[in-house]
């Protein structure tokens, strides 16, 4: 069978989660080996949060891939992972919600061959309130149909494996704002050799800026 694109099982999946459990934000992701959630697409969310998440709060998060599989479940409350993570981390994890207004967060994941494949993240403001059970139980049967619509996405490799250790400095660096002079002093190389870099970088992910280059590696 003929796999379907990326952003259009994203897209549909993410209309029907969100027209038959109401919510505010979403967002659909697939993991990858090292259980790392990327290639979000979003619903209702900034890109502003989103970046906010990505940089200070994902370590923090317990919802995290890694903890949704040890929890055993494929739909998972915020509060029953954070059962399973320090106080301390959820305190900032929290802080990370209510500046951005979402009062409660539920995860739903499809796996393949025991290890997640993809997920939607489901967040809801205090106008529409916590998730309740019947709403969890929908999701439960929802799960399934998440579970079809991503069996025929190729698995989700991640791209800095094709990367030399050099190019994924320099990507991570890019990553952080670095420009060209910042990373030929960090490599201790001259631009021309970055440029050298750039180019190659840009020629193995198939993109021709920084920004792109940084979306197709990281996000």
């Amino acid at each position: 069978m003929n796999s379907i694109p990326l952003q259009e099982v994203a897209q549909q999946c993410l209309h029907a989660f969100t027209q038959l459990v109401p919510a505010s934000r979403a967002a659909f992701y697939r993991v990858d080996r090292q259980l790392q959630a990327r290639d979000f697409r979003l619903h209702g969310m900034t890109g502003e949060m989103h970046r906010d998440y990505l940089d200070h709060y994902r370590q923090f998060d317990p919802l995290q891939p890694r903890n949704c599989l040890s929890s055993g479940l494929t739909v998972v409350p915020i509060e029953l992972a954070m059962t399973r993570q320090p106080r301390r981390d959820n305190q900032r994890y929290r802080d990370f919600l209510q500046r951005h207004g979402i009062v409660d967060v539920v995860e739903v994941l499809a796996h393949r061959a025991g290890q997640p494949q993809a997920a939607i993240s489901l967040l809801r403001t205090a106008e529409q309130g916590a998730f309740n059970s019947e709403q969890l139980a929908r999701l439960e049967a929802l799960q399934s149909l998440l579970q079809m619509a991503v069996a025929n996405l190729q698995p989700c490799e991640d791209p800095l494996l094709d990367l030399t250790p050099k190019e994924r400095q320099i990507a991570h660096l890019l990553r952080q704002g670095a420009s060209n002079k910042q990373l030929a002093q960090e490599l201790g190389v001259s631009l021309a050799t970055i440029k050298t870099h750039l180019i190659n970088l840009f020629r193995k992910t198939g993109v021709s800026s920084r920004t792109e280059l940084v979306v197709n590696l990281f996000l």
